[in-house]
Order: C-alpha cells, then structure tokens, then sequence
C-alpha cells in the first residue's frame, strides 16, 4: 500500500485558523461525504484538546462560521457538517483510508496521513494541496500499514484525568528524553503532586490496556 503525509498551513483552512487563534489543538476523522451542484459536504468527527476556556471559545466561533452547517458538541468532542468546495474532492476518495487522524496542531499546521493501493488517488490529493492549501509533502512512499488509529481508541475518562493527560501530551511528558517531569506538570495544573499523579496513572491505566487488548 502506498503511504502519503501531508504537511499544511493551518491559516488556509478554517479550522486551523480557528484552532491557532484559540490556542487550541484539534485530531479528527472525516466520517462521511456527499455532493450537489455547487458544494461537498463532509462529517467530521474529533476531539479538540486545551485549555477548557480556549475549547469553549472555539467551538462557539466554530457555530457562527458559515462553513459549518451543523455542530453536536459533548465537552471536548464533537461531529460536524462542514461545506466545502467541490475542488476538494479528491481528499474524499473512497480509494484513501486514514492510518491516523488529521492533526490540527495549536502551533499552526496540519498533518494528513493518508493511504491507498492506488498510488495516482495520492498524488491527486496531494496536486490538490500544493496548489490551494500551501501544503508540504513530508512522505510518499510504499509500505504496509500495521495499524489504524480511530477516535474511540480513547475510553472514557473523567474530566480531571483527561486534563491530566492533555496536559502531559502537550508539555512534552511522554516524548523522549522528557520535556517535562511530573511535579511540573502538577504546578501547571494547580494540584498537588500525588493529586496529579493519581489523576495520570488512571487514565493511563484505562487507555493502555485498550489499546494492546488482545
């Protein structure tokens, strides 16, 4: 299978504008897709990670955008109806799958990871982007896919676990060496150490098994 990564500006889509100015960073699956006329239509499914005031703020500038017909909120996810020009169909090529979701950095680019066994439906996306989205290509090449990412790899956690997490993720705490240590992260987040710690360890201890079950 032939494996693509994009790279593009957040300030030439909607979303990622939206996402740089609210400090906000955002991963997600298009679900679904139709056209008329005139538009395309698409489902979109993510989760939006930050600050709960930035989140909040966001997906309330996210209801008055005209590109957005629909919005269903639950906390820090949601599915929306967006429009958008028919020039952007060959992104929606049934052809292409998504080993990870789209990546919507705070810092201010996106990150597309898309694959198929026909390696002209990439190349289509990828004329595609170079041409309206600034877009960068970071890898086209062949190889299998090991695994597939989907949203609800995530189980549910509590608020205070999710913030513990999101909080890690952002900061650095799990890539390697560490950019942050645990005591850190607990001061950032205005608890004691041993508060944070427990609130990490079970949401850990709720993702991981999941996502090695066998």
């Amino acid at each position: 299978m032939w494996r693509m990564i994009l790279r593009l500006d957040a300030e030439n889509q909607f979303l990622g504008t939206l996402a740089l100015l609210h400090n906000v960073s955002f991963s997600g699956y298009p679900l679904s897709y139709w056209k008329d006329k005139k538009s395309l239509y698409v489902i979109v499914a993510g989760t939006a990670r930050g600050e709960e005031k930035n989140i909040d703020l966001l997906f309330r500038e996210l209801k008055k955008r005209p590109e957005v017909l629909t919005i269903e909120r639950s906390k820090d996810f949601a599915i929306l109806i967006t429009k958008q020009p028919l020039y952007s169909e060959p992104v929606y090529n049934p052809k292409i799958i998504r080993p990870n979701p789209v990546q919507i950095h705070k810092e201010g680019h996106h990150l597309w990871d898309l694959a198929s066994f026909d390696r002209s439906a990439l190349t289509n996306v990828w004329s595609f982007a170079k041409k309206h989205l600034n877009a960068t290509l970071l890898t086209l090449r062949e190889e299998k896919i090991s695994n597939i990412s989907v949203t609800r790899l995530l189980p549910e956690l509590t608020e205070k676990q999710k913030a513990a997490m999101s909080l890690a993720v952002e900061h650095g705490y799990y890539e390697y060496p560490k950019k942050i240590n645990m005591e850190r992260l607990a001061k950032i987040m205005k608890i004691s150490y041993s508060t944070y710690q427990a609130h990490l360890k079970k949401a850990e201890s709720k993702i991981i098994p999941g996502a090695y079950a066998r």
